[in-house]
């Protein structure tokens, strides 16, 4: 049998809403790091495994660490997302704050992290021209930093870079991949690890 989980991410109202789920019977809940308090997190624990939801792969216009980001880290916008920009994942100034933010999900009592959009080589879609060896080589940056801060972390969508980071991944979050043919079976290598694949459909 599977882990029974649910994902609640709803952009600056996530409080009130997952204050709701605390007692609901499933195993694994996906949150918003920014959006969800540290006293709301604490009683998730007490039934539940807390995976912490931010965006590693973009600038949010809206987060309380929006200003950190300097000139020349932020690339293309996100098709369809206003005021959200991929990132430059080989700058230091990002990866620092990334550092901050997953040190950020382990105070605040997370014990896993589901960092998103880190497939902008696909297609070019951050502007920087990168290829997968260096998205895959910013996974495994913040896989050693989540081992550093005793955090599990998970593959978000990106099916292109699962041979390259399942060895330092702990499970993943696909989102729709039964509409794509062939995709879902790029989850073998996770499955026959005995890693759990977490599954969005829409």
């Amino acid at each position: 049998a599977g882990t029974s989980w649910d994902i609640l991410l709803n952009k600056g109202d996530t409080v009130g809403n997952v204050k709701q789920v605390v007692k609901e019977n499933f195993q694994v809940i996906d949150i918003d790091l920014f959006d969800t308090d540290k006293a709301t997190i604490n009683d998730l624990k007490a039934t539940k495994q807390i995976i912490c939801y931010f965006s590693a792969g973009s600038k949010e216009g809206w987060r309380p660490d929006a200003g950190d980001f300097k000139d020349g880290d932020t690339g293309k916008g996100l098709d369809g997302w206003p005021d959200e920009n991929w990132v430059n994942v080989k700058s230091e100034n990002v990866r620092n704050i990334m550092k901050k933010r997953i040190k950020l999900a382990a105070d605040n009592g997370c014990t896993a992290i589901d960092p998103d959009n880190v497939d902008g080589f696909d297609g070019n879609q951050d502007g920087y021209g990168y290829d997968k060896k260096e998205y895959a080589d910013y996974v495994k940056f913040m896989a050693q930093e989540a081992a550093n801060n005793n955090l599990a972390i998970g593959l978000k969508n990106a099916v292109d870079l699962i041979p390259d980071v399942v060895d330092v991944i702990q499970f993943a979050v696909n989102e729709q991949c039964h509409e794509y043919p062939g995709e879902c079976e790029k989850y073998k290598p996770l499955t026959d690890a005995n890693k759990a694949v977490f599954n969005i459909e829409y």
